[in-house]
């Protein structure tokens, strides 16, 4: 390109900017030109090629997909955790439960109110919880109990444990997460007990959820409330995920199942009136899940692995942050 007036001017301030670490005043002052004007010639520096921004980091390529999905899909935050030397299931999962760990203790003091869902996602974020103290903080389960064989994915004992860990009070869902019957429900979710840890769990600030896909392997599954006929049923109806006491479409609608039918705890649907509603996921069975809650404008902040990012960045599918 030819040397012009105009592009030694570039030049020279680009030079002082970037090289010799002069902030905009500073060069605005020594060459008699406006900052606005400063401004414009540091643009033009990088839209004409004259300078290239390199960050040179190993985590930088996940920022900038983090970058990329939080503005397709309109999220508050996206963390995505970066491929390792070991990507297993169980390694991925862990690595993915301690960056959403780490996310959730400092956002602690701009809450009262934090809802925990069960299975074993949920579980491995509380464990990977640094001990704080938040006596303010209240942990509300936001789906009833599971058989005490499963306390490890149950999500009183997870608001419980979450609790402990940040020296906050809990309370309690007291109600099975799925009823024997429909008829049970009803007569359960008309007490007083039940209509209060509804309320509460309706009302957090923060909700932290694990997603599945119960057509593959989820926590139904391992708690074996999902059998072959229901299973097959699902499929039919085209359910793709499962997320709280919700089954739910590629697009991210609610679907209606016995089992649905059955559940006690918040639905999709609710997530929406909490202010932040972080969901953690790893591995790529769960992609179909993330994607239709992200879709239906459901979450705010994501925690996923990479190649669960390089997926959702690849997306061709038309946003729509919410319905109509």
């Amino acid at each position: 390109m030819k040397y012009t007036e105009d592009r030694r001017k570039i030049l020279k301030v680009a030079t002082m900017y970037y090289s010799e670490g002069l902030t905009q005043a500073e060069i605005a002052r020594k060459i008699g030109i406006s900052r606005p004007v400063i401004s414009k010639l540091l643009r033009e520096a990088r839209d004409l090629g004259i300078v290239e921004i390199y960050i040179k980091d190993e985590n930088a390529y996940s920022i900038s997909l983090a970058l990329e999905i939080e503005k397709k899909f309109q999220l508050k935050d996206v963390i995505v955790v970066p491929d390792g030397q070991d990507n297993s299931p169980a390694t991925l999962k862990k690595n993915v439960a301690r960056a959403a760990a780490l996310y959730v203790a400092n956002k602690l003091d701009q809450v009262s109110s934090v809802g925990v869902s069960w299975g074993t996602t949920v579980a491995e974020v509380i464990d990977e919880m640094p001990f704080l103290s938040y006596p303010n903080v209240t942990i509300h389960p936001l789906v009833g109990g599971v058989a005490s064989h499963h306390l490890f994915l149950d999500a009183n004992h997870l608001a419980f444990l979450f609790s402990q860990k940040c020296s906050a009070k809990c309370t309690y869902f007291y109600a099975p997460a799925l009823a024997e019957s429909k008829e049970l429900k009803h007569i359960l979710e008309t007490s007083s007990l039940a209509l209060e840890a509804l309320k509460k769990a309706k009302q957090v600030d923060m909700a932290i959820i694990g997603v599945g896909n119960p057509v593959t392997s989820s926590t139904w599954e391992e708690l074996a409330y999902i059998h072959s006929a229901e299973l097959k049923k699902l499929k039919e109806l085209g359910v793709v995920g499962d997320a709280v006491a919700s089954f739910f479409d590629a697009t991210g609608k609610e679907l209606s199942t016995d089992l649905t039918q059955r559940l006690m705890g918040v639905t999709i649907e609710d997530l929406r009136k909490v202010k932040n509603v972080i969901a953690v996921a790893s591995g790529l069975d769960k992609i179909l899940s993330i994607k239709a809650l992200l879709m239906a404008g459901i979450l705010d902040t994501i925690v996923i692995d990479q190649r669960m990012a390089e997926e959702l960045s690849q997306s061709t599918e038309i946003e729509n942050k919410g319905v109509e």
